[in-house]
């Protein structure tokens, strides 16, 4: 069995980093495309619209997309310069874990998605589950979720997950 099509979330985390490196490794031991996905939150919230409900004007995220934009422009010319030699990137505004399990792998036929074991959003973790654990139970394919960096040593998630701010 090889993949032609691999998805990572990238959310700026450091296990977002290390789902990274190892699906660089996974797409190129078999010379598979690799799609960079980076979601911005995007939820339902009270509107003037007719039903009450819709989307906040996406205009107010251009920021933030922008800023994911280059982000993920990074991540590709790494990916590239390791050798992988097709490499897609795209910034989507929305629900992270229906996207990253469910919408995207569905509309660009995934066959296998590299997720963190955990990210940036501990508050909607606590609430709702992480987005890995969704992902697993919700993926129409294969899901790997990274847990240790490329020594296979474990992150220290207290000292390591998130950026300095």
């Amino acid at each position: 069995m090889s993949y032609q099509k691999i998805l990572v979330g990238i959310d700026g985390s450091t296990q977002s980093d290390m789902a990274f490196n190892k699906a660089v490794e996974v797409a190129l031991q078999n010379n598979a495309q690799l799609n960079l996905l980076s979601v911005i939150n995007g939820e339902r919230y009270p509107s003037t619209g007719p039903s009450g409900y819709g989307f906040v004007d996406h205009s107010i995220y251009e920021s933030a997309v922008e800023e994911m934009k280059k982000r993920l422009g990074t991540y590709q010319t790494k990916a590239e310069h390791a050798g992988v030699k097709d490499v897609k990137t795209d910034v989507v505004i929305g629900n992270a874990k229906l996207e990253l399990a469910e919408h995207y792998p569905s509309t660009h036929d995934i066959d296998l998605i590299v997720i963190g074991a955990t990210g940036l959003n501990v508050v909607g973790r606590l609430i709702v589950g992480s987005t890995a654990a969704y992902t697993i139970r919700e993926a129409p394919c294969d899901v790997t979720v990274v847990k240790t960096d490329m020594q296979n040593k474990k992150l220290d998630i207290k000292k390591d997950s998130y950026p300095e701010i």
